[in-house]
C-alpha cells in the first residue's frame, strides 16, 4: 500500500517555514472534507460487499473490523457514537 502520508513528509522537507506553514494548513483546512468523503467511500464499498450475501463477521474478517462496526459503518453512524450520521451511500 502506498504511504498514505507521503504528502505530509514532502511538506515536512519545505525548508522556507512560512510556506510549510501555509501548505500544512491548507491540508489542515481540508480534513473534514477528506473524513466526509472517505466515510461515503467506505460505506458504499460495504454496502456493496453485503449486496453480495456477505455476513457482518465476514465483512468484519475482510476488513479487520469487528461486525458490530460493520453495522455502524452500513447505518452510517460514525465511530465512538458520537452522533454523527453520514448520509446514505448512492
Amino acid at each position: 500500500m502506498e504511504n498514505p502520508l507521503a504528502d505530509i513528509d514532502d511538506i515536512e522537507q519545505i525548508a522556507d517555514p512560512a510556506e510549510r506553514a501555509r501548505q500544512a494548513g491548507q491540508r489542515l483546512a481540508a480534513v473534514p472534507a477528506w473524513q466526509e468523503r472517505l466515510r461515503k467511500i467506505r460505506q458504499a464499498a460495504v454496502v456493496e460487499m453485503k449486496a453480495q450475501n456477505m455476513s457482518y463477521a465476514d465483512i468484519g474478517r475482510e476488513l479487520g473490523l469487528h461486525r458490530n462496526r460493520i453495522q455502524q459503518i452500513l447505518e452510517g453512524r460514525s465511530a465512538g457514537g458520537k452522533g454523527g450520521k453520514v448520509e446514505a451511500a448512492e
